[in-house]
Protein backbone atom coordinates (compact mmCIF):
# COMPACT_ATOMS: atom_id res chain seq x y z
CA UNK A 1 0.00 0.00 0.00
CA UNK A 2 2.67 2.07 1.21
CA UNK A 3 4.92 1.45 -2.42
CA UNK A 4 1.26 1.85 -4.27
CA UNK A 5 1.22 5.54 -2.74
CA UNK A 6 4.79 6.24 -2.94
CA UNK A 7 4.67 5.23 -6.89
CA UNK A 8 1.07 7.86 -7.57
CA UNK A 9 3.10 10.72 -5.54
CA UNK A 10 6.06 10.34 -7.97
CA UNK A 11 3.83 10.22 -11.22
CA UNK A 12 1.96 13.73 -9.57
CA UNK A 13 5.61 14.83 -9.49
CA UNK A 14 6.64 14.27 -13.07
CA UNK A 15 3.32 15.08 -14.32
CA UNK A 16 3.59 18.67 -12.45
CA UNK A 17 7.10 19.11 -13.68
CA UNK A 18 6.21 18.34 -17.51
CA UNK A 19 3.11 20.30 -17.44
CA UNK A 20 5.22 23.55 -15.84
CA UNK A 21 8.09 22.40 -18.72
CA UNK A 22 5.26 22.53 -20.94
CA UNK A 23 3.33 26.08 -19.69
CA UNK A 24 7.48 27.36 -19.64
CA UNK A 25 8.40 26.58 -23.18
CA UNK A 26 4.72 27.80 -24.50
CA UNK A 27 5.27 31.35 -22.91
CA UNK A 28 9.11 31.43 -23.94
CA UNK A 29 7.23 30.33 -27.70
CA UNK A 30 4.16 32.60 -27.25
CA UNK A 31 7.33 35.87 -25.99
CA UNK A 32 9.27 34.89 -29.41
CA UNK A 33 6.35 34.87 -31.52
CA UNK A 34 4.86 38.36 -29.73
CA UNK A 35 8.51 40.26 -29.45
CA UNK A 36 8.82 39.04 -33.23
CA UNK A 37 5.02 39.77 -34.23
CA UNK A 38 5.48 43.34 -32.57
CA UNK A 39 9.06 44.32 -34.17
CA UNK A 40 7.64 43.47 -37.80
CA UNK A 41 3.92 44.99 -37.35
CA UNK A 42 1.61 47.55 -35.86
CA UNK A 43 -1.67 47.02 -34.63
CA UNK A 44 -4.40 48.67 -33.22
CA UNK A 45 -7.66 47.92 -32.12
CA UNK A 46 -8.98 51.98 -31.91
CA UNK A 47 -10.68 51.56 -35.54
CA UNK A 48 -13.65 51.44 -36.65
CA UNK A 49 -16.01 51.07 -39.56
CA UNK A 50 -16.94 54.32 -41.13
CA UNK A 51 -20.10 55.36 -43.62
CA UNK A 52 -21.37 58.92 -44.70
CA UNK A 53 -24.43 59.74 -42.48
CA UNK A 54 -26.17 62.42 -44.03
CA UNK A 55 -29.64 64.10 -42.27
CA UNK A 56 -31.92 65.14 -45.10
CA UNK A 57 -33.43 68.61 -43.87
CA UNK A 58 -36.81 69.53 -45.24
CA UNK A 59 -35.93 73.33 -46.92
CA UNK A 60 -39.70 74.42 -46.37
CA UNK A 61 -42.31 74.51 -43.29
CA UNK A 62 -45.61 72.76 -44.28
CA UNK A 63 -47.33 69.16 -43.14
CA UNK A 64 -46.59 66.25 -44.18
CA UNK A 65 -48.84 64.58 -47.46
CA UNK A 66 -46.85 61.13 -48.02
CA UNK A 67 -44.07 59.14 -46.48
CA UNK A 68 -42.76 56.82 -49.19
CA UNK A 69 -40.19 55.03 -47.64
CA UNK A 70 -39.65 51.99 -45.02
CA UNK A 71 -37.08 52.64 -41.80
CA UNK A 72 -34.24 50.61 -43.23
CA UNK A 73 -35.37 50.94 -46.43
CA UNK A 74 -32.03 51.00 -49.37
CA UNK A 75 -33.25 53.79 -51.50
CA UNK A 76 -31.35 55.32 -55.01
CA UNK A 77 -30.63 59.11 -55.77
CA UNK A 78 -33.59 60.97 -56.95
CA UNK A 79 -36.11 58.25 -55.21
CA UNK A 80 -39.19 60.33 -53.15
CA UNK A 81 -39.04 60.09 -49.65
CA UNK A 82 -41.54 62.45 -48.64
CA UNK A 83 -44.30 65.01 -50.01
CA UNK A 84 -44.95 67.84 -48.33
CA UNK A 85 -48.80 69.43 -48.66
CA UNK A 86 -48.17 71.91 -51.41
CA UNK A 87 -51.40 73.70 -52.22
CA UNK A 88 -50.16 76.82 -50.72
CA UNK A 89 -46.58 76.81 -52.34
CA UNK A 90 -48.90 76.17 -55.73
CA UNK A 91 -51.15 79.04 -55.26
CA UNK A 92 -47.54 80.89 -54.93
CA UNK A 93 -46.41 80.26 -57.63
CA UNK A 94 -49.27 80.53 -59.72
CA UNK A 95 -49.79 84.08 -58.79
CA UNK A 96 -46.13 84.61 -59.58
CA UNK A 97 -46.47 82.89 -63.05
CA UNK A 98 -49.80 85.59 -62.93
CA UNK A 99 -47.46 88.39 -62.57
CA UNK A 100 -45.39 87.64 -65.19
CA UNK A 101 -47.65 87.16 -67.86
CA UNK A 102 -49.06 90.36 -66.88
CA UNK A 103 -45.60 91.74 -67.31
CA UNK A 104 -45.54 90.41 -70.87
CA UNK A 105 -48.95 92.13 -71.90
CA UNK A 106 -47.26 95.42 -70.86
CA UNK A 107 -44.41 94.41 -72.32
CA UNK A 108 -46.59 94.32 -75.88
CA UNK A 109 -48.41 97.46 -75.22
CA UNK A 110 -45.09 99.56 -74.90
CA UNK A 111 -43.42 98.10 -77.83
CA UNK A 112 -46.91 98.85 -79.67
CA UNK A 113 -47.02 102.17 -78.31
CA UNK A 114 -43.64 102.95 -79.82
CA UNK A 115 -45.01 101.68 -83.18
CA UNK A 116 -48.05 103.93 -82.97
CA UNK A 117 -45.86 106.93 -81.79
CA UNK A 118 -43.58 106.47 -84.99
CA UNK A 119 -45.87 106.47 -87.21
CA UNK A 120 -47.91 109.54 -86.03
CA UNK A 121 -44.50 111.07 -86.61
CA UNK A 122 -43.96 109.71 -90.05
CA UNK A 123 -47.54 111.45 -90.92
CA UNK A 124 -46.25 114.43 -89.18
CA UNK A 125 -43.52 114.66 -91.44
CA UNK A 126 -45.84 113.96 -94.68
CA UNK A 127 -47.84 116.84 -93.30
CA UNK A 128 -45.06 119.40 -93.02
CA UNK A 129 -44.04 118.85 -96.76
CA UNK A 130 -47.36 119.87 -97.46
CA UNK A 131 -46.88 122.82 -95.20
CA UNK A 132 -43.77 123.97 -96.50
CA UNK A 133 -45.00 123.70 -100.26
CA UNK A 134 -48.00 125.87 -99.19
CA UNK A 135 -45.51 128.24 -97.54
CA UNK A 136 -43.43 128.62 -100.45
CA UNK A 137 -46.48 128.86 -102.53
CA UNK A 138 -47.66 131.71 -100.23
CA UNK A 139 -44.62 133.61 -99.92
CA UNK A 140 -43.93 133.78 -104.15
CA UNK A 141 -47.51 135.13 -103.87
CA UNK A 142 -46.98 137.77 -101.10
CA UNK A 143 -43.52 139.07 -103.25
CA UNK A 144 -45.51 139.25 -106.37
CA UNK A 145 -48.31 141.31 -105.30
CA UNK A 146 -45.69 143.15 -102.97
CA UNK A 147 -44.25 144.21 -106.28
CA UNK A 148 -47.65 144.87 -108.36
CA UNK A 149 -48.54 147.15 -105.40
CA UNK A 150 -45.30 149.43 -105.85
CA UNK A 151 -46.15 149.24 -109.63
CA UNK A 152 -49.57 150.32 -108.74
CA UNK A 153 -50.97 147.55 -110.88
CA UNK A 154 -52.72 145.96 -107.22
CA UNK A 155 -54.35 147.40 -104.47
CA UNK A 156 -53.24 147.71 -101.04
CA UNK A 157 -56.39 145.24 -100.19
CA UNK A 158 -55.18 142.31 -102.19
CA UNK A 159 -51.34 142.51 -100.75
CA UNK A 160 -53.18 142.52 -97.24
CA UNK A 161 -55.09 139.43 -97.91
CA UNK A 162 -51.49 137.90 -99.60
CA UNK A 163 -50.04 138.62 -96.43
CA UNK A 164 -52.11 137.09 -93.95
CA UNK A 165 -52.06 133.58 -96.51
CA UNK A 166 -48.48 133.72 -96.43
CA UNK A 167 -48.47 134.99 -92.28
CA UNK A 168 -50.89 131.55 -91.94
CA UNK A 169 -49.10 129.54 -94.18
CA UNK A 170 -45.71 130.47 -91.65
CA UNK A 171 -47.72 129.45 -88.74
CA UNK A 172 -49.12 126.65 -90.03
CA UNK A 173 -45.49 124.91 -91.09
CA UNK A 174 -44.44 126.45 -87.48
CA UNK A 175 -47.19 124.45 -85.86
CA UNK A 176 -46.78 120.77 -87.95
CA UNK A 177 -42.89 121.21 -87.07
CA UNK A 178 -43.86 121.67 -83.31
CA UNK A 179 -46.43 118.35 -83.29
CA UNK A 180 -43.28 116.56 -85.03
CA UNK A 181 -41.30 117.31 -81.71
CA UNK A 182 -43.44 116.28 -79.91
CA UNK A 183 -44.51 113.20 -81.74
CA UNK A 184 -40.41 112.47 -81.57
CA UNK A 185 -40.36 113.47 -77.77
CA UNK A 186 -43.42 110.73 -77.28
CA UNK A 187 -41.79 107.93 -79.28
CA UNK A 188 -38.69 108.26 -77.60
CA UNK A 189 -40.33 108.09 -73.84
CA UNK A 190 -42.58 104.90 -75.29
CA UNK A 191 -38.99 103.59 -76.40
CA UNK A 192 -37.81 104.33 -73.09
CA UNK A 193 -40.16 102.15 -71.52
CA UNK A 194 -39.68 99.68 -72.96
CA UNK A 195 -36.52 98.79 -71.31
CA UNK A 196 -38.02 99.02 -67.95
CA UNK A 197 -40.92 96.91 -68.65
CA UNK A 198 -38.82 94.16 -69.56
CA UNK A 199 -36.96 94.95 -66.29
CA UNK A 200 -40.10 94.56 -64.64
CA UNK A 201 -40.56 91.16 -66.78
CA UNK A 202 -37.28 89.98 -65.32
CA UNK A 203 -37.91 90.83 -61.84
CA UNK A 204 -41.62 88.66 -61.94
CA UNK A 205 -39.75 85.79 -63.48
CA UNK A 206 -36.98 85.90 -60.70
CA UNK A 207 -39.84 85.75 -58.50
CA UNK A 208 -41.63 83.01 -60.39
CA UNK A 209 -38.48 81.02 -60.10
CA UNK A 210 -38.39 81.10 -57.07
CA UNK A 211 -41.98 80.47 -56.06
CA UNK A 212 -41.06 77.17 -58.61
CA UNK A 213 -38.45 76.40 -56.32
CA UNK A 214 -39.99 76.80 -53.23
CA UNK A 215 -42.81 74.52 -54.82
CA UNK A 216 -39.93 72.08 -56.08
CA UNK A 217 -39.31 71.43 -52.05
CA UNK A 218 -42.38 69.66 -51.14
CA UNK A 219 -40.63 66.72 -52.55
CA UNK A 220 -37.89 65.60 -50.43
CA UNK A 221 -35.33 62.57 -52.54
CA UNK A 222 -32.37 61.18 -51.63
CA UNK A 223 -29.66 62.58 -52.45
CA UNK A 224 -27.58 58.94 -52.95
CA UNK A 225 -27.86 55.29 -52.76
CA UNK A 226 -27.69 54.30 -49.46
CA UNK A 227 -29.77 53.09 -46.56
CA UNK A 228 -32.40 55.32 -44.81
CA UNK A 229 -32.15 55.12 -41.01
CA UNK A 230 -34.90 55.54 -38.13
CA UNK A 231 -38.38 56.48 -39.25
CA UNK A 232 -39.81 59.20 -37.33
CA UNK A 233 -41.66 61.54 -39.36
CA UNK A 234 -45.93 59.87 -40.07
CA UNK A 235 -48.29 61.72 -42.49
CA UNK A 236 -50.18 64.95 -41.32
CA UNK A 237 -47.25 65.85 -39.02
CA UNK A 238 -45.66 69.39 -39.27
CA UNK A 239 -42.16 69.94 -40.25
CA UNK A 240 -40.60 72.82 -39.66
CA UNK A 241 -37.87 74.35 -41.43
CA UNK A 242 -34.39 72.91 -41.30
CA UNK A 243 -35.79 69.78 -39.30
CA UNK A 244 -33.86 66.79 -40.24
CA UNK A 245 -36.88 64.20 -41.51
CA UNK A 246 -34.66 61.44 -42.12
CA UNK A 247 -31.20 60.10 -42.27
CA UNK A 248 -29.36 58.42 -45.44
CA UNK A 249 -26.35 56.04 -44.55
CA UNK A 250 -24.02 55.57 -47.81
CA UNK A 251 -22.95 52.45 -49.35
CA UNK A 252 -19.20 53.47 -49.75
CA UNK A 253 -17.42 51.93 -46.76
CA UNK A 254 -13.77 52.54 -45.36
CA UNK A 255 -11.91 52.26 -41.88
CA UNK A 256 -10.68 54.76 -39.64
CA UNK A 257 -7.49 53.82 -37.14
CA UNK A 258 -6.10 55.37 -34.67
CA UNK A 259 -2.69 54.71 -35.00
CA UNK A 260 -0.24 55.92 -32.12
CA UNK A 261 1.89 58.25 -33.03
CA UNK A 262 5.51 56.25 -32.71
CA UNK A 263 3.40 53.81 -34.94
CA UNK A 264 2.92 56.38 -37.91
CA UNK A 265 6.51 55.93 -38.80
CA UNK A 266 5.91 52.55 -40.14
CA UNK A 267 2.89 53.18 -42.48
CA UNK A 268 2.45 54.76 -45.96
CA UNK A 269 -0.38 55.42 -48.17
CA UNK A 270 -0.67 52.66 -50.61
CA UNK A 271 0.16 50.16 -47.76
CA UNK A 272 -1.49 46.93 -47.64
CA UNK A 273 -3.08 46.13 -44.11
CA UNK A 274 -5.14 43.38 -42.71
CA UNK A 275 -8.43 43.40 -41.24
CA UNK A 276 -10.51 42.02 -38.49
CA UNK A 277 -13.77 42.61 -37.35
CA UNK A 278 -15.31 41.58 -34.11
CA UNK A 279 -18.62 41.11 -35.72
CA UNK A 280 -17.61 38.07 -38.56
CA UNK A 281 -14.90 35.73 -36.91
CA UNK A 282 -12.85 34.02 -38.59
CA UNK A 283 -12.97 36.72 -41.38
CA UNK A 284 -10.13 38.68 -42.72
CA UNK A 285 -10.04 41.41 -44.60
CA UNK A 286 -7.68 43.29 -46.94
CA UNK A 287 -7.26 46.96 -46.70
CA UNK A 288 -5.20 49.88 -47.76
CA UNK A 289 -3.81 52.58 -46.58
CA UNK A 290 -5.57 55.79 -48.61
CA UNK A 291 -4.81 58.76 -46.41
CA UNK A 292 -3.18 59.72 -43.33
CA UNK A 293 -4.28 62.87 -41.45
CA UNK A 294 -2.23 65.67 -41.45
CA UNK A 295 -3.10 66.28 -37.65
CA UNK A 296 -3.96 63.93 -34.50
CA UNK A 297 -7.86 63.75 -33.59
CA UNK A 298 -7.60 66.05 -30.71
CA UNK A 299 -6.57 69.16 -33.08
CA UNK A 300 -10.06 68.36 -34.59
CA UNK A 301 -12.25 68.34 -31.51
CA UNK A 302 -14.64 71.35 -30.80
CA UNK A 303 -11.68 71.75 -27.44
CA UNK A 304 -8.32 70.89 -29.01
CA UNK A 305 -6.30 70.79 -26.13
CA UNK A 306 -3.73 73.76 -25.50
CA UNK A 307 -0.18 72.74 -23.84
CA UNK A 308 0.97 75.90 -23.02
CA UNK A 309 -1.64 76.58 -20.41
CA UNK A 310 -1.79 74.72 -17.12
CA UNK A 311 0.50 72.00 -15.68
CA UNK A 312 1.74 69.79 -18.91
CA UNK A 313 0.99 65.84 -18.80
CA UNK A 314 2.49 64.05 -21.96
CA UNK A 315 -0.17 62.04 -23.59
CA UNK A 316 0.97 59.84 -26.70
CA UNK A 317 -1.60 60.66 -29.40
CA UNK A 318 -3.39 59.30 -31.73
CA UNK A 319 -2.90 59.76 -35.23
CA UNK A 320 -6.77 59.16 -38.07
CA UNK A 321 -5.63 56.82 -40.42
CA UNK A 322 -8.19 56.29 -43.55
CA UNK A 323 -8.25 52.48 -45.10
CA UNK A 324 -10.08 51.39 -48.20
CA UNK A 325 -11.41 47.76 -48.25
CA UNK A 326 -10.21 46.06 -51.61
CA UNK A 327 -12.90 43.55 -52.19
CA UNK A 328 -16.67 43.69 -52.12
CA UNK A 329 -18.69 40.99 -51.20
CA UNK A 330 -21.13 39.39 -48.57
CA UNK A 331 -18.73 40.16 -45.59
CA UNK A 332 -18.15 43.22 -46.31
CA UNK A 333 -21.34 43.86 -47.05
CA UNK A 334 -22.48 42.76 -43.74
CA UNK A 335 -20.14 45.85 -42.05
CA UNK A 336 -21.90 48.05 -40.44
CA UNK A 337 -20.85 51.88 -39.49
CA UNK A 338 -19.72 52.09 -35.88
CA UNK A 339 -18.23 48.47 -36.48
CA UNK A 340 -14.75 47.90 -34.05
CA UNK A 341 -12.41 46.38 -35.97
CA UNK A 342 -8.70 45.79 -35.60
CA UNK A 343 -5.76 46.54 -37.95
CA UNK A 344 -2.63 45.25 -38.56
CA UNK A 345 -0.10 46.71 -40.54
CA UNK A 346 3.56 44.87 -41.71
CA UNK A 347 6.50 47.19 -41.53
CA UNK A 348 7.32 48.09 -45.52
Amino acid sequence: MANKSKKTGQFFHVFVKLTATALIVCGVALGIWFYVFNANNEETNDAQIEQYVTPIMSRITGYVQQVRYEENQFVHKGDTLLVIDNREYKSKLDAALADVALAKQNTVVAERNVVTTASTTAIGESQLKAAQTNLWKTKLEYQRYKALVAEDAATEQQLEKVNADYEAAQAHYQEMKNRIEMANLSTSQAAANVPSVQTVIQAKQALADNAALFFSYTVIVAPYDGWVGRKTIQEGQLIKEGQAVVSIVSKEKWITANFKETQLQYLKVGQKVNVEADAVDGTDFVGTISSISPASGARFSMLPPDNATGNFVKIEQRIPVKIKLEEKNAKTDFLRAGMNVKVIAEHS
